[in-house]
């Protein structure tokens, strides 16, 4: 699983990478190990934006007071969504940084260290369903982003932070573009109802 750093290994269950990314994310993508399999971020991404929209649609039910049996369904539509959109979303996070990384398609960096590094970063989205928590979980969801690959690929700042912020900052720009300004910043202060 986790390679060893300093008497550090790397824990990749869904609390322990959890902590990790939040509190050592440095620390925790040292240790992460390179050769692991893309089975458990894939999870642990669809696992963090499984209970973002559960726990979204619970506040919001609450803060309506509407609560109706269309909330029963949540969690199975829930899972749905998650189990796709999760994977997707960090894949296409990684080759986005990987056309930053290595332009030249050079087989010194790969998609598989990538897209770990970026599975795991999506703890950092675990706390968006809390209201006005974006405001502060995506800037130092990008600090995040950064660190992961910087120590996952052994980069400069100035190269680990292109690779993750392209990619982040595109995202922002098509949420922007698709929602407009106003319903852009509405979604990053997340008030429920």
């Amino acid at each position: 699983m986790g390679r060893r750093v300093a008497g550090y290994r790397s824990p990749e269950g869904f609390r322990e990478a959890l902590g990790g990314v939040w509190l050592r994310p440095r620390r925790f993508f040292r240790g992460l190990d390179p050769e692991g399999g893309p089975l458990r971020p894939a999870l642990f991404a669809a696992g963090v934006l499984y209970v973002n929209l559960v726990l979204s649609a619970l506040l919001e039910a609450v803060w309506a007071r509407e609560f109706n049996p269309v909330l029963l369904y949540a969690p199975v539509v829930g899972l749905v969504v998650a189990a796709v959109l999760g994977p997707a979303f960090v894949a296409g996070l990684a080759a986005l940084s990987l056309m930053v990384l290595n332009p030249d398609n050079s087989p010194t960096r790969g998609f598989l260290p990538t897209f770990r590094a970026y599975g795991f970063a999506t703890a950092i989205a675990a706390v968006l369903w809390v209201p006005y928590a974006p405001l502060v979980a995506v800037p130092y969801g990008l600090y995040v982003a950064t660190a992961a690959m910087q120590e996952t690929h052994r980069l400069s700042f100035g190269r680990a932070a292109a690779a993750a912020l392209i990619p982040l900052g595109a995202l922002l720009l098509i949420i922007l573009l698709l929602t407009g300004p106003a319903d852009a910043w509405e979604l990053l202060k997340n008030p429920p109802g």
